[in-house]
């Protein structure tokens, strides 16, 4: 796939989970469903794909960015209330901080630096398993959007906001110039994935 195209996917999935709210709002059932699915199918992805190739690849060093990966996405959670795990806590009225919508921009930022590589870009099992994740995460924050109360306009520009975080993540590799087989890259990578191995 090329980069503007996936570019472009990472962009419209949350614009397309701002609709599933608005027109069939989706059931905890169905959403843990997907979860469970999601997280499982990118665990198994980490696991038996991405991780042997990367620790192939980056050498036993590679393990630090792991590591700073997930404590990463710890301290981003303090501020995203869950959201990133498609949890959905809020009340009628309660509005989102703007702190977890910066916390789930960066995490999103983040997962993109690594796509900008169309190495990555290609590899259809990871890529799945990050859209898998994507899709409840953009689902809760437009549930989270809709029972805070934000106006309709409002809640549209946060979840745009919130979709051009990858594809900026993306771009930020490009500009970096991911080279195949560099060190950036697979630094990238790994932060990404210690970020999702806590998810």
């Amino acid at each position: 796939m090329s980069t503007y195209a996936l570019a472009l996917l990472f962009f419209v999935v949350p614009l397309l989970a701002g609709v599933v709210v608005e027109r069939v709002r989706p059931d905890q059932r169905g959403m843990r469903l997907l979860l469970s699915f999601g997280g499982a199918f990118l665990l198994g992805v980490a696991v038996t794909h991405m991780l042997p190739e990367l620790y192939e690849e980056g050498g036993e060093g590679i393990g630090v960015w792991l590591l700073a990966g997930f404590l990463l996405q710890v301290m981003l959670e303090a501020f995203s209330r869950g959201i990133e795990h498609g949890h959905v806590h809020v009340h009628q009225g309660d509005p989102l901080p703007l702190a977890t919508l910066l916390s789930l921009c960066l995490h999103a930022f983040v997962e993109g630096v690594p796509f900008a590589e169309p190495r990555i870009a290609d590899d259809v099992p990871f890529l799945t398993g990050v859209l898998l994740h994507k899709l409840p995460m953009a689902i809760a924050l437009a549930t989270v959007l809709r029972k805070g109360g934000m106006a309709s306009g409002r809640a549209w520009i946060m979840l745009i906001v919130f979709g051009a975080a990858a594809p900026l993540g993306m771009a930020f590799g490009s500009v970096l110039g991911m080279d195949p087989t560099g060190p950036l890259l697979l630094r990238a990578l790994a932060l990404a994935i210690g970020m999702l191995l806590h998810i």
